[in-house]
C-alpha cells in the first residue's frame, strides 16, 4: 500500500482508539442504553460501523480474487464520492440502508473493540497486499452510492466514523445526565 493510503488509514484507526479509549471508561448499561425510543445506543451506533467494514471487507475479499476484469475507477466513482460526502456534510439524516441495520443485542465496549479491531486489521491486511493499480480499481462498493476504489473507501471510512461519532457524544450526553 502506498504511503498516503496506510497514512490515511492509520489516522482512521487512530480515531477509533481514541473514541475507545474515551468509551472504557463508562459502563456497558450506559454505552447499551437508548437516548429516546426508537434511538440507537451508543453501541447499536457503534456496530453499524462495524457491520458497514465487516461488509465492505467481505465485498473488497471478493472483489479482489480477480481484478482483472475490474474496471478502474473514474469519473462515475468520483461523482459518487463527491454525492456521498456531500450527504455527511451537510449532515442530511436518512434511515440506514438495512444491511447496517445493528441488532438490539446487549454489547460490551470490549467486545466491539475487538470485533472492530479485528476488520480494521484484517482490511489493512488485504490493502497491503494490492498492488497499487488494484487499489485504483471500482474494488469497494457503497451500499447506497455503488463502486469506488480503495482511496474512496478509506475516506468514507472517515467521513462515516466522524458522522456517527458526533452521535456518540450526543447520545452520551444524553444518557449520562
Amino acid at each position: 500500500m502506498n504511503a498516503k493510503l496506510l497514512a490515511e488509514f492509520n489516522a482512521i484507526e487512530k480515531s477509533r482508539k481514541d473514541l475507545f479509549d474515551d468509551l472504557k471508561s463508562y459502563e456497558d448499561e450506559v454505552i447499551n442504553q437508548k437516548p429516546a425510543p426508537g434511538a440507537w445506543s451508543i453501541a447499536q451506533v457503534a456496530e453499524h460501523l462495524i457491520i458497514a467494514e465487516e461488509g465492505s471487507l467481505k465485498y473488497l475479499q471478493k472483489k479482489t480474487q480477480d481484478t482483472s476484469k475490474v474496471p478502474v475507477a473514474g469519473l462515475r466513482s468520483k461523482w459518487r464520492f463527491l454525492l456521498t460526502n456531500t450527504v455527511f456534510v451537510l449532515n442530511i439524516n436518512f434511515k440506514a440502508p438495512a444491511v447496517v441495520v445493528p441488532t438490539d443485542n446487549f454489547a460490551t465496549v470490549e467486545e466491539l473493540d475487538k470485533r472492530w479491531t479485528q476488520v480494521r486489521a484484517d482490511t489493512l491486511l488485504l490493502l497491503n497486499r494490492l498492488p497499487e493499480a488494484d487499489l485504483k480499481k471500482e474494488i469497494w462498493k457503497h451500499a447506497v452510492a455503488g463502486k469506488m476504489d480503495a482511496y474512496q473507501m478509506v475516506a468514507f471510512f472517515n467521513i462515516h466514523f466522524n458522522r456517527h461519532r458526533k452521535q456518540i457524544y450526543r447520545t452520551l450526553a444524553e444518557v449520562v445526565l
